[in-house]
């Protein structure tokens, strides 16, 4: 069912049930103030009827004199409580008005359409009891025009409504219908269409905004994966050649020895860079693939870092921070951290010349940061935006061999770890890379 039909028939059918309950109130308390009404009448001729009956004869010209209305269907009694009297209350009501009036001294009752009230009075001659009943014919008439003109006017107010709500709920969603359309449009090849928004602060322009970001999201994703395929092809495409063109020249002729040799070298060199970016590729793949940190552990950073820098030479290295002093816990997957802090100091070395690398790490408040700063060739402003893009290589940086994915890489592992990475470089002044991790 469309959210319009669903909206109708909720909306329709919660005015039904209240305009019922009004109706039925309307009716109810009308009822009743007839019905006390029409009781208060029939007191009142009780009332007279006890002066007509009980009283002198002045009395009763006065009365008729100025009382000659009479109700409808009007029946009056006036009732000796003697044994007789008391055996015709009975027989003519029931034996329960009868105890009622005498321990109540009045009575009203109302036995099918007909209304009746009663009063005891004691006089001199003996205990009397008027009882007067009348059906109220006018206002039963009264009633049934009203329960005509309610069911009726509650019928027309339903149909009414149902129009309302019908018309009013297509307009409130025709916004949202022409972002549907507008959607349902949207393409690979046009990423770059976007909501228009006319109100944002309405739901349905806050949806239009979600979806925008959504899009822009998409669309960034979309423009990574289009770079990140077309420079891995061309890396890979780069080795796959030079390694063609040796295999086509050595085939070209008889070669000696020698040459075979040297030919295989340059295949050899090809196919471990070709193998290298590949394995890169797969670590950084699979690090895409997480969403949480795999099988973590109680890991201290000092003892980390020497392991890492076991690869390296020592004389490059400078250690800002005492091994045997500085401990320092956080909860990682050690692989992980070990391949974040060797990329970050082979792209320091790799870059420094022989000038040596720095490697700082301290704890500050509930973080510990660790610092890897070069003396390298820099980034510059434009290149950091892009730094940390599969393949991004800064300017300065192409004559070096590499492929773009160490910082990728060691992003996404920091990410894992709900750590921060940061990165301070200007051109000719060296790179400070710091990120961070959550003591344990």
């Amino acid at each position: 069912m469309k959210i319009r039909d669903r909206l109708t028939y909720t909306l329709s059918l919660t005015g039904f049930i209240a305009i019922t309950i009004l109706g039925i109130l309307i009716y109810f308390f009308t009822s009743n103030f007839y019905q006390q009404q029409f009781f208060v009448m029939l007191e009142e001729r009780v009332a007279l009827s006890e002066l007509m009956f009980l009283e002198n004869e002045e009395a009763k010209k006065a009365i008729r004199d100025r009382f000659l209305q009479r109700l409808e269907e009007e029946e009056e009694y006036a009732i000796s409580l003697k044994p007789s009297g008391i055996d015709s209350i009975k027989t003519l009501f029931s034996e329960s008005l009868y105890e009622k009036i005498l321990s109540d001294g009045k009575i009203r009752f109302k036995n099918d359409r007909r209304y009746g009230a009663g009063k005891k009075y004691e006089l001199q001659r003996g205990d009397y009891v008027v009882i007067v009943t009348a059906t109220d014919q006018i206002g039963e008439s009264h009633l049934r025009f009203l329960k005509r003109v309610l069911i009726t006017g509650g019928i027309l107010l339903i149909l009414a409504l149902i129009v309302v709500y019908r018309v009013g709920i297509a307009r409130a969603l025709r916004p949202l219908e022409n972002k549907i359309y507008r959607a349902s449009r949207i393409r690979a090849d046009n990423l770059e269409t976007r909501m228009e928004i006319e109100n944002p602060d309405d739901e349905v322009g806050r949806v239009a905004i979600a979806f925008n970001l959504m899009l822009d999201r998409i669309q960034q994703a979309f423009e990574a994966q289009k770079h990140f395929v077309r420079n891995a092809s061309h890396e890979m495409r780069n080795p796959l050649t030079a390694i063609t063109g040796e295999i086509e020249v050595l085939l070209a002729r008889e070669r000696s020895s020698d040459e075979y040799k040297g030919t295989l070298r340059v295949i050899q060199k090809e196919a471990d860079r070709l193998q290298h970016l590949i394995r890169d590729l797969l670590a950084l793949e699979k690090a895409e693939a997480m969403y949480e940190l795999p099988d973590p552990e109680n890991i201290e950073l000092g003892e980390l870092i020497l392991e890492s820098i076991e690869q390296f030479p020592s004389h490059r290295i400078s250690l800002d921070f005492n091994p045997e002093s500085d401990d320092i816990f956080v909860k990682g997957n050690p692989t992980l951290l070990r391949t974040a802090v060797t990329n970050l100091i082979d792209n320091g070395l790799k870059y420094s010349g022989d000038k040596p690398v720095l490697i700082k790490f301290e704890q500050v408040g509930e973080n510990a940061w660790i610092k890897i700063k070069d003396q390298g060739i820099g980034i510059s402003k434009e290149d950091l935006k892009q730094i940390f893009q599969p393949f991004f290589r800064a300017q300065n940086a192409r004559g070096e061999q590499g492929y773009g994915i160490g910082l990728a890489l060691v992003n996404k592992i920091i990410g894992l770890h709900h750590g921060q990475i940061h990165i301070h470089s200007k051109p000719e002044e060296g790179t400070t890379v710091s990120f961070s991790i959550p003591v344990k």
